[in-house]
């Protein structure tokens, strides 16, 4: 199966030749790199001097993508013009902090008939990463992560633009969810992708929580309970801050 890999950087140029040679280890078909416009010189240079070290360089393609004001998440509009610059049909959608487990790709038949998207669980070496992995694992509860692979053309023919435009946060969710209108999609849950973010920061946590309710509308039990398991804290205070602003909102036009 021919596939393409995007994969947005903004400036963490460290993490290029941890993870880039995963994704070269299950030979993609292309690499398509998305940097901000104009693209950092070192950035360039580091994706060039790993995809050379492998033979890759032919089949490696670093677009540079500029600003559009139409989207409130600049993230969703990069990573769509990347999809958009693929050949292949079938993409496989990564972040640059992961390390790719190799048998992935043995789970990549399940992309056939009216399954347009699988979906492959993460391991992150954090308290809140120990802590979802085990629960899969214990539960074997299917979810969804921002590593997947999709159909493009499935892809084009159900995401509205518009409503992706208007989106502060969750365009993977998005993505998922309108795929799901019309399509099945499945979980892979015994693979070993690592995260090598060494944490998640404040503000991140934060938008897990707007993202809980602003594009999810997640109850607010839900919330609290995972906010407490996996020890994240500004999670719950994004999700309270967006259903304030809602509330607050909703007052004033009384």
């Amino acid at each position: 199966m021919k596939f393409s890999i995007v994969c947005p950087i903004k400036d963490e140029v460290d993490f290029i030749p941890r993870t880039f040679p995963s994704y070269y280890s299950i030979h993609p078909d292309e690499v398509i790199v998305c940097l901000d416009k104009p693209a950092p010189a070192n950035v360039v240079r580091t994706v060039t001097k790993v995809a050379e070290e492998f033979g890759a360089r032919n089949i490696t393609k670093i677009i540079e993508v500029e600003r559009n004001p139409k989207y409130s998440f600049h993230q969703a509009w990069v990573r769509r013009n990347g999809f958009r610059a693929t050949r292949n049909d079938t993409i496989l959608t990564v972040d640059i902090d992961l390390i790719l487990d190799p048998r992935i790709k043995n789970h990549f038949h399940l992309l056939e008939n009216d399954v347009k998207l699988v979906s492959f669980a993460k391991f992150s070496v954090t308290w809140h990463g120990v802590v979802a992995y085990l629960v899969q694992r214990l539960l074997r509860r299917e979810r969804f992560t921002g590593l997947y692979l999709f159909s493009k053309s499935a892809w084009l023919e159900t995401e509205d633009e518009a409503s992706l435009e208007r989106i502060p946060r969750g365009e993977d969710t998005h993505l998922r969810d309108s795929l799901a209108r019309k399509y099945r999609d499945a979980f892979v849950a015994d693979v070993r992708n690592v995260v090598i973010r060494p944490k998640e920061n404040r503000k991140y946590q934060f938008l897990m929580g707007w993202n809980r309710w602003k594009i999810r509308r997640t109850p607010i039990v839900k919330v609290a309970i995972s906010s407490f398991l996996f020890y994240r804290p500004q999670m719950m205070v994004g999700y309270l801050e967006a259903r304030y602003r809602k509330a607050r909102v909703a007052q004033k036009n009384t």
